[in-house]
C-alpha cells in the first residue's frame, strides 16, 4: 500500500520504541490502572470466576489531528440529543428491537431492564451541578 507523498503525518507524541526496563515499568502501571478502573473482562473460551482479561487498551497515545477533534466535540451535543430522543421513543425502540431481542439474550436481557424502569417511571435525577439538571428535578416534582 503507497502513501499519498502529500498527506500529512501526525508526528509520534512518545518517541518508540521505549528502552525494556521502561516498556516493562509502564506495561505493568497500565494493567494495573485498567484493572482498578473496570477495564477487564472474563474470557467466553475458558471462563472462570476468579480469572480477569484485561480490555484491549492502546499503551501510548496515539496523535489526532484537531480539525477533526473539534469536528468530534460539535458533534457531540447532536448525537447526545438523538441518543435521548431514541432512549424516550418507546414506540421506536420496541419496533426496532422487536426481532433482535427474540434471538439475543444480552439484547433481551437490557430490554426488559428498560421496561422495568418506564413501568416504575423515571426516577434517577442528573448531578445538581448544571442548572439544565436542577430544572428537571424541579419540573417532575
Amino acid at each position: 500500500m503507497s502513501v499519498d507523498p502529500n498527506t500529512p503525518v501526525l508526528r509520534n507524541c512518545i518517541h518508540l520504541p521505549l528502552p525494556e526496563d521502561e516498556l516493562i515499568e509502564v506495561t505493568g502501571k497500565a494493567k494495573d490502572y485498567a484493572i482498578m478502573h473496570g477495564a477487564a473482562m472474563r474470557s467466553k473460551t475458558s471462563f472462570s470466576p476468579d480469572s480477569l482479561n484485561f480490555a484491549p487498551f492502546v499503551l501510548v497515545p496515539s496523535s489526532f489531528p484537531r480539525k477533526e477533534f473539534e469536528k468530534a466535540v460539535g458533534l457531540q451535543p447532536i448525537i447526545n440529543r438523538l441518543m435521548h430522543n431514541v432512549a424516550h421513543d418507546e414506540e421506536f425502540i420496541t419496533t426496532t428491537l422487536a426481532e433482535t431481542i427474540k434471538v439475543d439474550e444480552f439484547t433481551a436481557n437490557l430490554f426488559n431492564i428498560y421496561r422495568k424502569v418506564l413501568a416504575h417511571g423515571f426516577t434517577q435525577f442528573c448531578a445538581e451541578r448544571t442548572g439544565t439538571c436542577r430544572q428537571a428535578a424541579e419540573n417532575a416534582q
